[in-house]
């Protein structure tokens, strides 16, 4: 493939994934706040599905802004943040734009654990300098593996915006179809700790002394904010060459 081939692609993808997180929903959905406790309030979404959306907010005391690509890109640390997730495992990462994920999940007891085969994608947006990762259940990256219900539906995204240099307003918007035998009140209670659980744990690993000061060069340092070492001209969607190798796979 040539690089000609490669910067048309990136391009391509970063259309598609600029507007995967607003496709979620119809803009005329509302939302129905349930949770408001420790800086995080989260909503539900009267879509009058059997499985609900929800949607969770939290503004953020962050040091360095590069951290969140970070933490992002440790898999070990993120399924430390996600709730209920046990693992997240490489798959393949096409570039620092899209990648292949395989997670699984520890459900409480007698709830048999799930697994999920990701899409997730990443932009930023160029108005409001936000991260956005987007990310869909995509079961053609791993077949069913023994011991765990593969859930049919999974979608949402994350999205950090920077309001001023320190803080940042961070978004989780989640939907998932559990699978197998488990009732839809059930899932609905168990979905919505999710992004309440998420983000707390997320308030608290961003700022982690391991995710600071690293340049990743495939997004830009929004002004004000302090560029990390060594740090260059920051590559866009549109531009981008193959990134390296992917993450570590966890291993726990």
């Amino acid at each position: 493939m040539t690089i000609k081939t490669l910067l048309l692609l990136s391009a391509c993808l970063w259309s598609l994934a600029a507007h995967a997180d607003r496709a979620l929903l119809p803009d005329s959905v509302t939302w129905t706040k349930v949770t408001d406790r420790d800086g995080i309030e989260v909503y539900r979404a009267d879509n009058h599905s059997r499985i609900e959306t929800f949607r969770g907010k939290a503004r953020i005391a962050i040091k360095d802004f590069n951290a969140v690509g970070a933490l992002l890109d440790d898999y070990e640390a993120m399924a430390d943040v996600l709730h209920m997730v046990s693992a997240i495992h490489n798959v393949k990462r096409e570039s620092p734009f899209v990648r292949d994920v395989y997670i699984t999940t520890q459900l409480p007891w007698p709830v048999n654990d799930r697994d999920a085969p990701l899409r997730v994608t990443f932009y930023q947006e160029p108005d409001t300098m936000a991260l956005v990762m987007p990310f869909h259940i995509n079961q053609d990256a791993m077949p069913e593996q023994e011991g765990y219900i593969r859930m049919p539906q999974m979608q949402g995204f994350f999205r950090f915006e920077p309001v001023m240099p320190g803080q940042m307003d961070v978004t989780l918007q989640v939907v998932l179809d559990p699978g197998g035998s488990l009732p839809a009140w059930l899932a609905n209670i168990i979905l919505s700790d999710i992004p309440y659980y998420s983000l707390k744990r997320l308030r608290r690993a961003v700022n982690q002394p391991r995710f600071q000061g690293i340049a990743h060069g495939y997004y830009k340092t929004p002004a004000g904010w302090q560029q990390p070492a060594g740090a260059g001209q920051a590559i866009t969607a549109s531009t981008a060459s193959p990134g390296p190798a992917g993450p570590r796979e966890s291993a726990r």
